[in-house]
């Protein structure tokens, strides 16, 4: 425990915090991790096929910029994704959501009903609100060949301390489970 009721986690686990109030642990979740040129490359060949891609979760907006420079159209403004997924005319969505509210992303995916990729932690397509949703879906997991690393603030880390996958919704490959 640190100073003032503040649980300190070790070095590698950074992207949470604990803090010990009148004997209330609250929880700060940590979303603003942006995915790298190295995990977008991954994932270029299963965007051939689409000409115009949303990704609709902006953070500092360099998403938007590496997929662009793959030679993509790309969709990536700075505003609510649940509020403008309607605005614009797009074949796929790709993106690394924030992974705290992702139930509501996979809930609006859904009914937005067309192809994805999203980058999530494994453990979400064990969840419950995943398996109701999408259990008898066109879904395929891309799994990548290590531990995926993020960006924060323009500092590359090498310190995720989970797996994460790519799940791909309506993609209309082959298999179910591809390793990358």
């Amino acid at each position: 425990m640190g100073s003032k009721g503040k649980y300190v986690f070790p070095s590698y686990i950074k992207m949470a915090s604990l803090t010990l109030n009148s004997g209330i642990i609250s929880f700060k979740k940590d979303d603003d991790y942006e995915t790298t040129e190295t995990i977008w490359k991954l994932i270029v060949p299963y965007l051939q096929p689409y000409d115009t891609i949303y990704e609709p979760f902006y953070c500092s907006g360099k998403s938007g910029n590496i997929i662009t420079s793959f030679g993509f159209n790309v969709i990536h403004k700075d505003e609510d994704f649940f509020l403008h997924y309607n605005d614009y005319q797009y074949d796929i969505i790709v993106s690394n959501p924030p992974f705290s509210i992702k139930k509501k992303v996979f809930d609006t995916l859904k009914e937005i009903d067309k192809p994805f990729i999203m980058i999530v932690p494994v453990s979400t397509i064990t969840k419950q609100f995943f398996r109701d949703k999408y259990k008898n879906e066109d879904i395929t997991i891309l799994i990548p060949p290590k531990r995926l690393q993020f960006s924060k603030k323009d500092v590359d880390l090498n310190r995720c301390w989970f797996d994460c996958l790519f799940v791909c919704y309506k993609l209309g490959l082959d298999k179910q489970i591809i390793f990358l």
